[in-house]
């Protein structure tokens, strides 16, 4: 008896030591932004506010999610999110007109859907899916638009320091991780609007021996904000 004992207690304490080295399994996390960007961008127009061309291949993003969830069948909020993001992983692997959501008349203008298998994973249309309910919605939108307005109507130099990070360093960081606009604006004169200009679009490096952090290239500025920063950065108080 005693040794049917020992033999169980020696049983039970191999099986606890068993699992000692192996690693635990975690789930794979899935980029639903950057997957929708890899895997959609090349035929479904990502923006917010969504841009339409005359020679695009199908409808937005946003065109395509929020009437999609408005069509969506389901009681509650989470029960229509699980059926959209369930129909996603479904109807873009296996597409057909009988289970297309899309009026006549859009498929009659983009076609159906060619499937995507091979080229995307169950796992990642889920997490695309997600992404797409979480960014592109009408309330997202409206407060986008909202702000777009705002900027647009600022000046153009205002519009720079509101969307860039020229604070960070000529501002905020008191003349210690780069040189003040006044320290700047004190150093050139007006005639030196094209040099300014220049270190802005393409970055600069050496031109202050004090500072040895160079300043990245902002080669997304328009001419009219470009000459609007460059102006009143040298208007700055010497």
């Amino acid at each position: 008896m005693r040794l049917i004992m020992w033999s169980n207690a020696l049983l039970i304490l191999a099986l606890a030591f068993s699992g000692c080295g192996e690693t635990k399994k975690t789930d794979k996390y899935y980029d639903g932004e950057a997957l929708i960007k890899q895997k959609c961008a090349s035929c479904h127009n990502l923006d917010m506010p969504p841009k339409i061309s005359n020679d695009e291949k199908a409808p937005p993003m946003y065109t395509v999610t929020v009437h999609l969830r408005d069509w969506m069948k389901g009681g509650t909020s989470s029960e229509k999110e699980a059926n959209f993001v369930a129909f996603v992983q479904s109807y873009v692997l296996s597409p057909s007109k009988e289970n297309s959501y899309c009026v006549k008349e859009v498929l009659q203008k983009y076609g159906l859907m060619p499937s995507q298998k091979g080229k995307v994973t169950k796992e990642e249309l889920g997490a695309i899916a997600e992404y797409a309910l979480r960014n592109y919605e009408q309330q997202k939108l409206l407060e986008i638009m909202k702000e777009q307005n705002r900027i647009a109507a600022m000046k153009p130099y205002e519009q720079v320091l509101a969307l860039k990070d020229c604070k960070l360093c000529h501002i905020n960081g008191n003349g210690k991780v780069g040189p003040l606009f006044s320290q700047i604006a004190a150093k050139y004169t007006s005639k030196d609007t094209k040099k300014i200009k220049d270190a802005i679009v393409n970055g600069s490096k050496g031109r202050w021996p004090n500072y040895h952090v160079p300043m990245r290239a902002y080669k997304d500025l328009t001419p009219k904000q470009l000459d609007g920063i460059a102006k009143w950065i040298l208007s700055q108080e010497k």
